[in-house]
């Protein structure tokens, strides 16, 4: 070292995001509301259970809620829901120096002696505080033979002592410890509340940010504040001080707004060119291609859930009238099959050594795979049939040899048939044929739906259901449901008959096929299971 170089004490020591913004007051911790109101409550009426179980992934909250409440136990300006943060007492619990705080490592402690030795100290005073506080994170880690040691003691603790247990994995405490604690189930911190978080962090540390890159690692948090700011701290590094949306897609490896969008697109407009060139250049930055199928599927569900009862979709301002205009050309089941196409894609992709593979395949099947329905259902205000996306390369549906025939008029006994001509798709549709037609008179229509069809039933449903009748009908109807007691049979068993029916006319027409019958003469035998029929299926016709 030269004479220039200043002693290493003086050298100033970077200290990490997460730990300096540890919350030091039940107000500052996000997310988890529930839990601090039970605790300030009982802190201030005085009647905290001596045993507290904390579970929860991580990065959520566990330590830091044992700190606060052995601060709040041992401040010096009394137990209350509110300890000041400022007295000597708080202040070396933040530091981890205060002597009848005890915050232990089980994973490092797991061996009975280690137990016993802890325990043999729990019935003296404390020496400086008002409760002793021992806080033993991970304690699942803990043998068995520990936590027999532990049994008696957290059956009757002394009156001042209080434990505290942390713990990512509750299932593996055994229920004779779980008895004699009263649990606390944390949860994950929703992305939004993260990515709130952060730029507060951001605009104090005077960080140069972008909305978008703080939404990503947010996301990418998956519900841990401490891994966000943990993420946070490696954008700064990597930008300089800056937190740009690029930066955050090359550290974590996933695709920004904009190329996530792009992907999505091309998936729902079928069309592969486009998609092929986006891969391209995906490929070029060795993603992880894991979490590019979580954001898929998590944006798949957002788009259908969209469709289905108007949420906001979380894009920006200015892209939200061209997802408006794509999702009046998108059909509900094709939603359904992609999101299930993407789930099965993950659950492939955690199996494989070289996940690109599974990734382009699973691309390819969005691509090439569609609802067994030649003409689905469109959500009530959607685009015409002509301007649907078409499945690639599908061949046109003739109706030349389509009979024309007259939809029936609405009548009770005309109910299941009426049914099928409905304009109409989604959960709307499935509750429908699931329902009798009661009445019918004065332009009020009334239906009786089960009780497990019921409750599904929505005021935006019962909406686009009336608006479908009024289509058919040329003028308003008003619809009344009434829940039990249906009787008489209902559109799915209308259905059902119509399915059973064409299914067994393709199966007289293989019976009676000429080549089919020098194989019968041979002795193969036809399987029932693996005659599909091939004409339209009925539930699709007027979708």
């Amino acid at each position: 070292m030269s004479p220039a170089d200043p002693p290493p004490s003086a050298v100033p020591v970077h200290q990490p995001l997460a730990r300096k913004w540890r919350p030091r007051s039940f107000a500052a911790l996000i997310g988890q509301e529930p839990v601090v109101r039970a605790l300030q409550n009982a802190l201030r009426k005085n009647q905290l259970h001596p045993v507290l179980l904390f579970s929860g992934t991580r990065g959520v909250g566990k330590t830091t809620l044992g700190r606060l409440v052995a601060k709040a136990l041992n401040c010096e300006q009394g137990v209350g829901p509110d300890p000041c943060g400022n007295c000597a007492h708080c202040r070396e619990i933040d530091d981890g120096s205060f002597p009848d705080f005890l915050e232990i490592d089980a994973a490092s402690r797991t061996r009975v002696e280690e137990t016993r030795e802890l325990l043999a100290n729990v019935p003296y005073l404390p020496t400086r505080g008002r409760f002793r506080v021992y806080l033993i994170d991970e304690v699942h880690m803990l043998s068995a033979h520990s936590f027999n040691a532990l049994l008696k003691t957290l059956e009757e603790p002394p009156p001042h002592v209080y434990f505290l247990l942390a713990t990512t994995e509750p299932e593996k405490v055994p229920p004779t410890i779980q008895s004699r604690a009263l649990r606390f189930a944390l949860r994950h911190v929703p992305a939004e509340r993260i990515a709130g978080h952060l730029a507060e962090v951001s605009a104090a540390e005077g960080f140069e940010t972008d909305p978008m890159a703080l939404g990503l690692l947010a996301g990418a948090a998956e519900g841990s504040v401490r891994d966000a700011l943990s993420l946070m701290d490696l954008a700064v590094s990597y930008g300089g001080g800056q937190i740009r949306e690029s930066d955050v897609v090359e550290i974590l490896g996933t695709l920004g707004h904009e190329q996530l969008d792009a992907l999505l697109r091309a998936v729902l407009e079928r069309d592969p060119a486009r998609l092929g060139s986006l891969l391209e250049s995906l490929h070029a930055l060795e993603p992880d291609y894991a979490g590019i199928l979580e954001s898929m599927a998590r944006r798949f569900v957002e788009l259908a859930a969209r469709l289905e009862w108007g949420s906001p979709l979380p894009v920006r301002a200015e892209e939200v009238a061209r997802w408006e205009d794509l999702l009046k050309r998108v059909d509900p089941l094709d939603l359904q099959l992609d999101y299930e196409i993407v789930r099965r894609g993950l659950e492939e992709i955690r199996q494989v050594e070289n996940p690109r593979v599974t990734f382009d395949m699973t691309c390819i099947r969005l691509l090439s795979f569609r609802p067994a329905v030649p003409e689905r259902g469109l959500a009530a205000g959607s685009a015409p049939a002509g301007d649907r996306l078409p499945a690639p390369d599908a061949p046109p549906i003739s109706t030349a040899s389509v009979p024309s025939v007259a939809a029936p008029p609405l009548a009770p006994e005309n109910w299941p048939v009426y049914v099928s001509r409905l304009a109409l798709g989604g959960a709307a549709r499935q509750i429908l044929n699931h329902s009798v037609c009661r009445q019918f008179a004065d332009r009020r229509l009334v239906l009786g739906l089960a009780e497990g069809v019921g409750v599904l039933l929505t005021e935006q449903l019962k909406g686009r259901i009336e608006a479908a009748l009024r289509e058919a009908e040329g003028d308003r109807v008003e619809v009344v449901f009434e829940t039990g007691g249906v009787e008489g049979p209902t559109p799915a068993h209308h259905l059902e008959q119509v399915r059973e029916g064409k299914l067994q006319q393709a199966r007289l027409t293989l019976e009676q096929d000429p080549d089919v019958q020098k194989l019968l003469a041979l002795g193969f035998e036809i399987q029932p299971n693996s005659i599909v029929s091939r004409e339209p299926d009925p539930e699709g016709d007027h979708e």
